[in-house]
């Protein structure tokens, strides 16, 4: 479907996944979240997905692009924008993209609307934004850390001491670390994470990873662009990883080690070699997922630290409604939702 408003074409509804994609990839900011196949994929969880171009009618440039999630709940429309909306907050054209996009979601009756923009918290973007209502409760962390694709001894001497001190140990186990893709993303990673969910009691969300091995596909080279990277013990997988590439991107989604592989700091040697294969299939930087705000040091937190990458801030997760009372019981409902599941 095509609109023109003033000098901008909004379009809704593109159903060409090469068409989605392409133009996903003109943003700097584009994210795996936004992919046509993330859409696809969250369709099999009973989602129904709307997709919007806003695009300059003079200079023909993409201004804007959003993928978003609508779900009915108890006959009320909500809606989720991971890493969305995405725009090009350098064009002066780019906030009155914003405000056609908030108009499309009322006109499709949407009660509230999250968004997780995958942009950083600059001040520029705090006031491109300053019409959506700040989340009060969220789903997942603003905060990321960006590790840049290195060669070995650069990546060695931005690790802390103590992570270079664990790789060397993970190194010198023999481990054999491979890319385990198809059929294998799903298979070699169950095998790892329900050891781990036994010891350690978990009971994390999970993807459909085979569903979305088979959706993802090969890029244009043959490279699967979801898979399972795995370090061996012998036949035995003992740490692994769950890795999407989006152009010259990856996204880090889960991990995993057995209690043999952390006792040989597996993890640690895990993402040295992770980075030297991305290396060798030309990607530029790996987005090592979600670490605490307020900067903990253990755990998660303490694992992926260490490792000095970039921190990326983003802009977090913001409403979109009619009426800010919305997005406040919005907010309440998820929190209160959350804290029975715990």
């Amino acid at each position: 479907m095509l609109e023109k408003t003033s000098n901008q074409i909004i379009k809704k509804n593109i159903y060409h996944k090469d068409a989605w994609n392409n133009c996903l990839s003109t943003f700097s900011d584009r994210n795996i979240f936004q992919s046509y196949e993330w859409g696809e994929l969250k369709k099999l969880d009973g989602w129904t997905v709307l997709r919007i171009l806003i695009i300059d009618n003079i200079t023909s440039e993409n201004i804007l692009i959003a993928q978003v999630l609508v779900k009915k709940i108890i006959g009320i429309k909500v809606a989720w924008c991971p890493g969305g909306p995405v725009l090009k907050s350098d064009n002066s054209s780019g906030i009155h993209a914003l405000k056609k996009f908030q108009n499309i979601i009322f006109d499709e009756h949407i009660f509230n609307l999250r968004c997780k923009p995958y942009m950083p918290n600059t001040k520029e973007n705090q006031k491109i934004f300053s019409n959506f209502t700040k989340s009060d409760y969220s789903f997942t962390s603003s905060k990321s850390s960006i590790l840049r694709i290195v060669d070995d001894d650069k990546f060695l001497q931005q690790v802390k001491k103590k992570h270079r001190y664990y790789i060397k140990q993970s190194e010198n186990s023999g481990i054999v670390w491979k890319i385990c893709s198809g059929n294998d993303t799903a298979r070699i990673f169950s095998l790892v994470y329900d050891s781990m969910k036994i010891n350690k009691g978990l009971n994390l969300p999970i993807i459909d990873i085979d569903c979305f091995s088979k959706i993802l596909g090969v890029n244009e080279d043959g490279i699967p662009r979801f898979f399972s990277f795995a370090g061996f013990e012998q036949d035995d997988p003992v740490s692994v990883c769950v890795i999407s590439l989006l152009d010259n991107k990856a996204f880090y989604h889960y991990a995993a080690s057995t209690e043999r592989g952390r006792e040989i700091y597996a993890s640690y040697g895990m993402i040295f070699n992770l980075v030297r294969e991305l290396r060798g299939i030309s990607i530029d930087e790996l987005d090592f997922g979600g670490i605490s705000t307020d900067e903990s040091s253990t755990g998660v937190d303490f694992f992926k630290l260490g490792f000095n990458g970039e921190d990326f801030l983003k802009v977090g997760e913001l409403d979109i409604s009619k009426n800010k009372l919305y997005s406040y019981l919005f907010s309440k409902i998820l929190q209160l939702k959350t804290n029975i599941k715990g």
